[in-house]
């Protein structure tokens, strides 16, 4: 090695990083890239960490959710060189997970079985059975309050006009129009909803799917599925 080739090799080290470093990543990004960094900087498959990082979310009740939200405050973005140079993880779950809804139904059903089977065992740090009183406590007797004034309404003759209440539904139904939300045409398993939840705030939709799911299942099935028949009456399909 002459000396006149030593400066150029010292010019190249400086531009390639000789270590990982940890960053959020934009290649492999579902919400904000923290679990795509993650497992690019262990050498783990990032959608592995995703799922883990779900799990933990229900059994802390959303705790682990705030801890992302600063992590991706704390972790910065990857710069584009760096994006360009590193070493990527092999790992195709959550790929495989997007392309199969076998395999993510299976999956998610199965979590489900053994959430309530750890809840059976009183194994998890808290209670389902609490989360469906909790619900129910709510909503049951708001449907009877609501029952009981209808009647008591129809019993005075004045109780609304159901056409007048199909007009205000109809009206509601198009005050959702002007709203920029929109279910998708094209990301959907059901009736787009969670793929336009997705679009609209730029993440990936298989989370989304998940969360609504496992919502849905804490919950007793109300919240979540109450939310859904909602979200299909108010918010428009994509033209798209």
């Amino acid at each position: 090695m002459t000396d006149q080739d030593q400066p150029i090799i010292d010019s190249t080290a400086r531009e390639i990083p000789t270590k990982k470093r940890l960053y959020r990543s934009t290649t492999d990004r579902a919400v904000a890239g923290v679990a795509g960094g993650l497992g690019e900087f262990f050498g783990v498959d990032p959608g592995l960490v995703r799922v883990i990082w779900l799990i933990l979310s229900i059994l802390t009740l959303g705790l682990a959710l705030l801890v992302y939200a600063l992590a991706a405050w704390i972790i910065p973005k990857e710069p584009p060189e760096y994006a360009a140079i590193k070493i990527t993880p092999q790992g195709n779950l959550w790929p495989r997970l997007k392309s199969n809804p076998m395999v993510l139904w299976g999956g998610l059903l199965l979590l489900a079985g053994v959430l309530l089977l750890l809840n059976n065992f009183g194994l998890l740090p808290w209670r389902i059975g609490a989360l469906w009183q909790g619900v129910m406590s709510v909503v049951g007797p708001a449907l009877l309050i609501g029952l009981g004034v209808y009647l008591v309404l129809v019993f005075l003759g004045r109780a609304p006009d159901l056409r007048r209440v199909a007009r205000a539904g109809g009206d509601l139904r198009r005050a959702g129009h002007s709203l920029p939300l929109r279910r998708s045409r094209r990301d959907r398993q059901l009736a787009g909803v969670c793929g336009g939840i997705a679009a609209y705030f730029d993440i990936d939709s298989l989370v989304v799917r998940m969360a609504w799911v496992l919502l849905t299942v804490v919950t007793g099935g109300v919240l979540g599925v109450a939310l859904y028949v909602a979200a299909v009456f108010l918010v428009p399909m994509s033209n798209e």
